[in-house]
């Protein structure tokens, strides 16, 4: 059903089709048709959701699987990340186990560590990639040179073979 009313641009009044209103007796120009009226839900402001930073617990441990240390730096502690690869190269080199089990802890940890964070146990870090990119740099260089330190040892201990 489609019906024409007069809106008063005095009162603001909804008024029968005229020239004048009933309820202030003000002209009436303007005019609006509507249909029907149909019940209309409550219309809410959306607030967005503030973006709430995560860390992911998987890369966490993956970064300290492949780079010992680097799960650390990813979570926001350098130290700590030192720290673990200090701990796993020393203890390599007495003796291989301790080395390992520091290295399963580094990894442990920063699963952990990135889950905590996520839940609010301890205080989100956020990731310095230059910090993290520079410690996987300075990682490989580290492990590039015990490998030429092994290779020159091996060289320096063979006997030389005479015909």
């Amino acid at each position: 059903m489609v019906f024409t009313i007069v809106i008063c641009p005095n009162c603001g009044k909804n008024t029968p089709e005229g020239k004048f209103c009933e309820h202030c007796g003000a002209s009436v120009q303007t005019t609006q048709t509507f249909q029907q009226p149909v019940a209309q839900q409550p219309v809410y402001p959306q607030q967005p959701a503030a973006a709430k930073e995560e860390k992911s617990a998987g890369v966490a441990a993956i970064l300290s699987f492949i780079f010992t240390g680097s799960g650390q730096v990813y979570n926001g502690d350098l130290l700590r990340g030192i720290g673990i690869l200090v701990g796993t190269i020393i203890g390599s080199f007495i003796f291989l186990i301790p080395g390992i089990i520091v290295w399963i802890y580094g990894i442990y940890d920063a699963y952990t560590t990135a889950q905590k964070m996520n839940k609010g146990v301890i205080p989100f870090k956020p990731t310095n990639m230059g910090l993290l990119i520079g410690f996987i740099i300075v990682y490989i260089l580290i492990a590039l040179a015990m490998v030429f330190f092994v290779f020159l040892a091996m060289i320096a201990s063979s006997k030389p073979y005479y015909y």
